[in-house]
């Protein structure tokens, strides 16, 4: 059997009961370590719960080489894979499940907290006025890669009047993670390249960092505002709002 679990974000204190009593009788566990690195606590947890080594794993492992090291023990035994956040939200692992069911292995998913679902509640916005999220990603120079998608999308969310959750790039890999500077620098291109008035000095957003958890940050500012330095903790992401009902906030 193929357990993919997700861990949700934010710490072990929002593991589900169901995934820990699975986890309990597995005999193989493992876990990505390219979504959300820096939290290595919530591994040592899960060894200390079910007093069992996890076995971290990266991108590649997964993606590239189709989770065959989990496939092949789940053949014959009870294989855990351990995923931040929900499995099938963002971070997709939809393949993998469907690989498995090809090779009659039996699945079981546990569904996690999702910064999908947090980011609203955090932030005190109302979910369904929420547009698609997008990924805000890292340019590359060296082949001309500059995605405008998440510009237009933003643009588009809000002609319809509706907030965007604006996602930022791990490249766990590399050792790259982006930050609100990063993160502020590509928006500013953004508008430069595609001059639309959509990041421009005094555009809201609202900084999320590691929501569900004691270190949580939500904080408005201004774009165009100079940041405060702060080194704001994995994971991280963005709001961008349109405008605001009564309710909100």
């Amino acid at each position: 059997m193929l357990i993919i679990g997700g861990m949700g974000i934010g710490g072990p204190i929002n593991f589900t009961c169901g995934l820990i009593e699975a986890l309990k009788t597995c005999d193989f566990i493992y876990a990505e370590k390219y979504t959300n690195p820096e939290d290595l606590l919530t591994i040592s947890e899960i060894e200390k719960i079910t007093r069992k080594k996890v076995q971290l794993l990266n991108r590649k492992e997964i993606e590239d080489e189709s989770g065959s090291v989990l496939l092949e023990k789940a053949i014959n035994f009870n294989v855990a894979f351990l995923v931040f956040g929900d499995p099938f939200i963002f971070t997709t692992h939809i393949s993998l499940r469907k690989k498995a069911q090809e090779l009659g292995i039996k699945t079981k998913v546990f569904h996690g907290i999702s910064v999908f679902s947090l980011a609203p509640s955090c932030s005190g916005l109302d979910p369904y006025r929420f547009g698609p999220p997008v990924t805000l990603v890292f340019p590359d120079e060296k082949y001309g890669y500059f995605p405008e998608t998440p510009y237009t999308l933003v643009q588009e969310n809000l002609n319809r009047d509706l907030h965007t959750l604006v996602l930022m790039d791990v490249k766990a890999e590399e050792g790259r993670f982006m930050n609100f500077s990063d993160a502020f620098n590509i928006m500013e291109e953004l508008e430069n390249k595609i001059g639309g008035g959509i990041f421009i000095p005094g555009r809201k957003i609202i900084l999320l960092a590691a929501l569900g958890s004691e270190k949580e940050i939500v904080k408005w500012v201004e774009f165009g505002q100079k940041l405060d330095g702060l080194e704001y903790p994995l994971p991280r992401s963005m709001i961008i709002p349109a405008s605001l009902k009564f309710y909100e906030i």
